[in-house]
């Protein structure tokens, strides 16, 4: 619990600096738009593996998988703070089952533009992560505790155009919850998104 109050704190922090930050470089009325976006990241830690009736295999990998996300970016100048939820879910799927890991992302990042490239740092923070394991003779899910992680990208955002698409690193830790000796996965990943402005 303490974790994730500091975890929480940290998050919080991080808006506020960054809107005061905002307000101090330019006395200009800011602009705010809607965002949705989708993504894809590789990499992660082996948490699982499925097993297919023809002997074949697949693994399931921490924070490896599809997002898709919505929100919000506010616009002052080069600068630009966009706050996001999504939902995040990967694993292999078969007639015999599946093995899935989904979570939550609440996503805070701050960019610097110029011209139609844009670099960015933040922080991710996971609700709810979990492992789910749905096959023949194994059926059961691992709980994760919520997980605060950072992110750094780079990326092409035409000035002209309200689109972009990002290169970006994630780096994030993953605890099982409500064990004794819990296991740890790293969530580390490198991944392609793509978003839209409106």
């Amino acid at each position: 619990m303490h974790k994730h109050l500091v975890s929480l704190k940290s998050l919080f922090a991080f808006v506020m600096l960054s809107g005061s930050t905002l307000g101090a470089l330019s006395a200009q009325a800011a602009e705010f738009k809607r965002v949705a976006g989708i993504g894809i990241d590789f990499g992660g830690e082996t948490m699982a593996s499925a097993v297919y009736t023809d002997g074949s295999s697949a693994n399931v990998k921490a924070n490896n998988g599809m997002v898709f996300n919505a929100g919000g970016v506010m616009i002052n100048d080069q600068y630009e703070t966009q706050l996001t939820v999504g939902y995040k879910f990967g694993g292999p799927f078969a007639k015999n089952g599946s093995v899935t890991w989904d979570t939550v992302p609440l996503e805070l990042i701050q960019f610097l533009r110029t011209n139609n490239v844009r670099i960015g740092l933040g922080f991710s923070y996971h609700i709810n992560p979990r492992l789910m394991v749905d096959l023949p003779g194994s059926n059961y899910t691992n709980n994760y505790e919520n997980a605060l992680g950072t992110i750094a990208l780079i990326g092409w955002a035409p000035m002209h155009i309200p689109f972009s698409i990002d290169l970006r690193y994630t780096s994030i830790r993953y605890k099982q919850s409500n064990v004794s000796n819990p296991q740890e996965n790293s969530g580390n990943v490198l991944g392609i998104y793509s978003s839209v402005y409106f």
